[in-house]
């Protein structure tokens, strides 16, 4: 491997893990968050999780922003629209993830976490592959 596509792959790998460490930022919050909103604030399930995910997704942008892929482009309201609504398609993608293990092995406890690990995995590497493509792209 050559010095250039070494040095691609450390740079890859590192995002990757940068994003990876933002995405656990994001969901403490968003679960703190949902929590906080139902309990103290009595909002609704639906209510609460809705203004968490908002929340943990504008918190996410701002950290994969800064830190991730150290973007110097100025902040937009359309980079942190397509940032939430494409984190949106990857909690899709999660949930029809987990449905289709949880629909292949059963709802046995192993069986839930099993799909919750492949859901998390396959929608975290689509927010990445979404993110550094189309959210926080150097042109």
């Amino acid at each position: 491997m050559g010095a250039l596509s070494q040095l691609r792959a450390t740079m890859l790998r590192s995002q990757l893990v940068r994003f990876g460490m933002v995405g656990c930022v994001g969901f403490a919050l968003d679960a703190s968050l949902t929590l906080l909103f139902h309990r103290q604030l009595e909002l609704g399930e639906a209510s609460a999780r809705v203004l968490a995910f908002l929340v943990a997704a504008t918190a996410g942008w701002w950290l994969n922003r800064q830190f991730t892929f150290r973007t110097q482009a100025p902040v937009s309201a359309s980079s942190w629209l397509r940032y939430v609504v494409l984190t949106g398609a990857g909690a899709a993608i999660n949930i029809a993830c987990y449905l289709a293990v949880v629909h292949v092995l059963g709802t046995r406890p192993l069986h839930l976490l099993a799909g919750v690990a492949v859901g998390s995995v396959v929608a975290m590497g689509f927010n990445f592959w979404v993110s550094r493509r189309w959210v926080f792209a150097t042109r």
